[in-house]
């Protein structure tokens, strides 16, 4: 049964308990911060869902369950360091509000509770409630944001192809052994050998050298074969690593009309022959399984396997601290052009979208920028692809394209040509939204000086000059020629700050070495991770000097 925590102040918190001296340096560190500007940020009626209404045991107080688990990654600690602090260290202690006595925990009590954000997917929401809190309380302005992403591998082992194979494979016998024993007597002699060892673990098959990796190879895709088929419809199939099996089998191989027999120096040369052929490298999708331990994981031929995490955070140079307003887990085999609309969505959303996103060129295609401001935002990247001919912009007698229009992609104002003039009308063409004709006033335009060298067309049913736009070109175009500026070097050189808070967020937070497999637990560890750094920042902020306490020297 959900129970806010009780506000009222306990006689015999950590503060009160030792000698007036420490307790006026325990009020300097940063567990006061913590605890009087942090903590009480936290909403406990967000982690409500996670809990009965009205049957049950009332739960542990959100407020120290979750204040633990920020504590636990801003240190970068695991469950048993974590609540061995929470036990015997009195900064702990006094940063959440706690009397000795009360502070303890079990470890089973911080398990249940990440399961219960999982399954109710609240850590999202946590984060978002949490981060809009802080950027509130401490004032900082969101206007300028910039967004960048990093790569990460949960808990598993890198492993090759042949590896990927027999991998797959042991998990399934290991499991079938213990959950059917029965059926797992039905498994030659051959292929038990090949890839599991008595007590379960691994057999070294899989450590073949390049040179018969590709024999051996060969050999693990008719093993495949022959264990799908085997066990098809049996209570074998009802397992979650049967399903692996299959998932293995159609992304890697293929299945032939006729059977192909193993050469006479393959391990299964006895074992006869099986319809399969193993599909070439470039045929293997990036999206196909990486690890049976973490089915979730894809690959990026420039990153390697696991996933991409998305950090956007405020870089405007007013603010005397910068936040993370945001973080995705996304897959490593999509490009980061296809998480940068979203995320200026999801931003938009909770009312701090940014007025300029600056971001590297894998974010910056001219469909990303156009969408973008279309919703509000202006994206400061440079320009990716190949350039054509720079054209002579100070040719006074050069034709004008579309580029030289004022052009709002959200058409909430009137298009603006060279010569000052407003458009009368914007139609969108049907079939692509990007596609518009821009509609200008004839009598006007004839009389203009810039009317010999304007791209725009009479259309002489309607009696108007009409100038057809490819917004995506358009952008494309303006942002090349904008990126030849001393102007966008000055706004686009704050991207690189971000670079610091990826190295941060991996070696001060742990997030190059996550203790994590699979996608959900991935995610929730990302989020509280990322929070913690938000709260790090925030108490950090807090208790440094202030230019206006430091004395000036006579």
């Amino acid at each position: 049964m959900f129970r806010k925590r009780d506000p009222q102040r306990n006689l015999l918190e950590t503060s009160n308990l030792v000698p007036r001296a420490k307790a006026e340096r325990l009020e300097k560190s940063w567990a006061e911060a913590f605890r009087t500007q942090a903590l009480p940020l936290i909403d406990e009626t967000v982690f409500a869902p996670m809990y009965c209404d009205d049957n049950g045991r009332p739960n542990t107080p959100v407020q120290i369950v979750f204040g633990v688990l920020l504590l636990k990654e801003m240190f970068d600690l695991t469950d048993e360091e974590a609540l061995n602090q929470l036990e015997y260290h009195l900064q702990w202690q006094h940063a959440l509000r706690l009397t000795p006595e009360e502070a303890h925990l079990c470890q089973k009590t911080l398990h249940n509770f990440r399961v219960r954000m999982m399954e109710n997917e609240i850590v999202r929401l946590a984060f978002q409630t949490t981060t809009d809190r802080i950027l509130e309380s401490l004032g900082i302005k969101v206007n300028r944001q910039r967004l960048d992403s990093t790569h990460i591998v949960s808990n598993i082992a890198t492993l090759t192809r042949l590896g990927l194979f027999c991998e797959t494979i042991r998990v399934f016998l290991s499991k079938l052994k213990s959950e059917h024993p029965k059926l797992f007597k039905k498994v030659p002699g051959g292929i038990q050998g090949r890839y599991l060892k008595e007590d379960g673990t691994a057999s070294r098959y899989g450590d073949a050298a390049s040179g018969p990796a590709r024999r051996r190879l060969s050999v693990c895709g008719r093993d495949l074969y022959r264990l799908i088929d085997r066990f098809r419809g049996t209570a074998a199939a009802g397992l979650e690593e049967y399903d692996l099996l299959e998932r293995l089998f159609e992304e890697q191989c293929e299945v032939l009309k006729q059977k192909e027999s193993p050469k006479e120096d393959d391990d299964d040369s006895d074992e006869g022959g099986v319809p399969v052929r193993l599909k070439e490298p470039k045929e293997v999708s990036s999206e196909s399984l990486q690890t049976p331990h973490d089915p979730d994981v894809t690959y990026s031929g420039h990153k390697g396997k696991g996933y991409e995490v998305q950090l956007v955070e405020t870089c405007d140079e007013e603010n005397e601290v910068q936040i993370i307003t945001d973080v995705e887990v996304t897959d490593s085999c999509d490009g980061d052009s296809c998480a940068t609309i979203p995320i200026i969505e999801g931003l938009k959303e909770r009312g701090i979208q940014p007025d300029e996103m600056a971001a590297d060129t894998a974010y910056g295609s001219g469909q990303n920028a156009v969408e973008a401001e279309k919703l509000g935002t202006k994206l400061i990247s440079p320009v990716g692809g190949s350039v054509t001919a720079e054209e002579d912009l100070s040719d006074e007698n050069r034709p004008l394209t579309a580029a030289d229009f004022s052009i709002d992609p959200s058409y909430q104002h009137p298009t603006v040509c060279p010569g000052g003039q407003e458009s009368i009308e914007e139609r969108e063409e049907e079939e692509s939204s990007n596609k518009v004709e821009i509609h200008f006033e004839k009598e006007r335009c004839e009389v203009c000086p810039l009317f010999f060298r304007c791209p725009a067309k009479l259309n002489r049913e309607e009696n108007v000059y009409v100038l057809k736009v490819n917004l995506v070109k358009v952008n494309i175009e303006q942002r090349r020629r904008f990126e030849a500026t001393e102007e966008f070097s000055s706004r686009y050189n704050i991207r690189a700050g971000i670079e610091a808070t990826n190295s941060e967020m991996k070696r001060k937070q742990g997030l190059g070495r996550l203790r994590v497999r699979k996608r959900p637990r991935v995610e929730l560890v990302v989020f509280l991770k990322t929070l913690a750094c938000n709260f790090k920042r925030m108490v950090r902020f807090l208790i440094s000097p202030k230019p206006e306490m430091i004395p000036v020297e006579e």
